[in-house]
């Protein structure tokens, strides 16, 4: 079943079929208006067509783009993708009200790195309808603690923590730029609002240095901007989106934290494996001034997915280097060896589960090296010993396979340039550390 063809095709086909019913009972009683209300119904039948996501795409999945660096494999097809989609959508997307939401670690729980991935990944299967009613989600679990950001952990009636996690905002906001190259409309004027918040709530400086501050609470003792300097999750960045954000928001800023962003990743990877763990400072302590995480887990698993998109879209060459260091140590282990967890020196910390979040991200970090390798990951992309039916592990399979086949393209913005440079917002300095919002 293609992605667009959702239950309310049943409910278009029964509006088609009352249409018709009703059109037959005009000529029985020859209506002397009949053609008035044809027009009518006929209007109403588009009005249909479009509110249940049928709106025509300028980028119809597949796509089966070429990027303009690195390679693809050829182990692995556009039909995998789709299936991983699909199932994803029948496993975890749930009616909330008048939108979607995206179930978590319990059908009660949602968290906003969830909408993220699915506002992404219905953009690019152009699915308008799961895309506005994961968007519509979104937008009704925007909080005056997060400075109008999603609250990073709701449900469908309520919202467990307030605060934010910069991760999920990041992406909604660009699912909307990838939404506007779709289908048109205000989407990216939405996109605008999120990333100027995003910029002015969480984007900080350390010395030279811009980085991300992991979410923002109003709530927080630390001060609303919680983490930063010393302590940011490089899994968060996503410089091929920050270079995207730039050309929206016409803020080079952005384009200073794409470059800085290397500096960031760097600061902590090791300098044989390239592994990088889950949390640091932005100097490169593992863990930061924290007890969080400080080796190669759940958060970094999917830093070499984000990183590898500098390369292929742009041909970055930091981007390269890191991905190929990091492909390369990945492919001596063998891609049927991965296991979900490793010190920074390549050694197992891990509870020997082999999924698709971690075998993925690092298919893609092999797009940046050669086709051999690539083409061993993709086709350990389609093992039966995957164990990959955790929502986080299955959305994190979508958007992989979405980039390996070729159909993570780089969304095109067009924009005229103001005849006056944008006052930016002031970045402060900032070093401050909380407990996870």
């Amino acid at each position: 079943m293609l992605p667009k063809v959702t239950t309310a095709l049943f409910t278009l086909r029964e509006s088609q079929n009352n249409i018709i019913a009703d059109l037959s009972e005009y000529k029985t009683k020859k209506n002397t208006h009949i053609m008035k209300k044809r027009i009518y119904l006929i209007a109403i039948l588009m009005t249909l067509i479009f509110e249940t996501g049928f709106a025509k795409a300028t980028r119809p999945f597949p796509q089966n783009v070429n990027y303009k660096f690195g390679v693809k494999p050829t182990t692995i097809t556009d039909k995998d993708a789709l299936n991983t989609y699909n199932k994803w959508k029948e496993l975890f997307l749930v009616k909330c009200n008048n939108g979607y939401r995206v179930t978590g670690e319990s059908q009660d729980e949602t968290r906003v790195e969830a909408i993220g991935f699915g506002t992404i990944l219905s953009a690019y299967f152009a699915d308008k309808a799961t895309f506005d009613g994961l968007y519509a989600f979104y937008k009704s679990k925007r909080t005056a603690t997060a400075n109008n950001m999603m609250a990073w952990n709701v449900s469908c009636d309520g919202i467990n923590d307030p605060g934010s996690a910069s991760d999920g905002d990041i992406d909604v906001a660009f699912a909307l730029i990838v939404a506007h190259n779709q289908w048109g409309g205000n989407y990216l004027k939405e996109a605008k609002t999120i990333i100027n918040i995003i910029k002015k709530s969480v984007v900080t400086k350390c010395g030279k240095v811009l980085a991300l501050a992991p979410g923002y609470s109003k709530e927080s003792k630390e001060g609303p901007m919680w983490g930063g300097c010393d302590l940011t999750d490089i899994q968060y960045y996503t410089p091929a989106f920050f270079r995207i954000f730039a050309k929206v928001s016409n803020d080079n800023d952005w384009n200073k934290l794409a470059d800085d962003t290397y500096t960031i990743l760097n600061a902590a990877a090791h300098p044989e494996t390239g592994l990088v763990p889950d949390w640091q400072s932005v100097s490169g302590t593992p863990g930061g001034n924290s007890n969080r995480v400080a080796y190669f887990r759940y958060d970094a698993c999917r830093a070499p997915w984000r990183l590898a998109l500098d390369y292929l879209w742009n041909g970055n060459t930091q981007s390269k280097k890191w991905s190929t260091k990091i492909s390369g140590w990945a492919n001596k282990v063998g891609p049927a060896n991965i296991k979900d967890g490793y010190n920074l020196d390549g050694t197992d910390h891990n509870d020997g589960n082999h999924n698709s979040a971690f075998v993925g991200g690092l298919a893609v970090s092999a797009m940046c090296n050669n086709q051999a390798i690539a083409d061993a990951f993709g086709a350990e992309m389609l093992s039966p010993k995957l164990g990959d039916l955790n929502w986080f592990v299955m959305s994190t399979r979508a958007l992989y396979l979405t980039t390996l086949t070729g159909n993570f393209w780089k969304p095109n913005v067009a924009l005229k340039q103001a005849s006056k440079t944008v006052k930016r917002q002031p970045i402060r300095s900032k070093s401050l550390s909380s407990t996870k919002k």
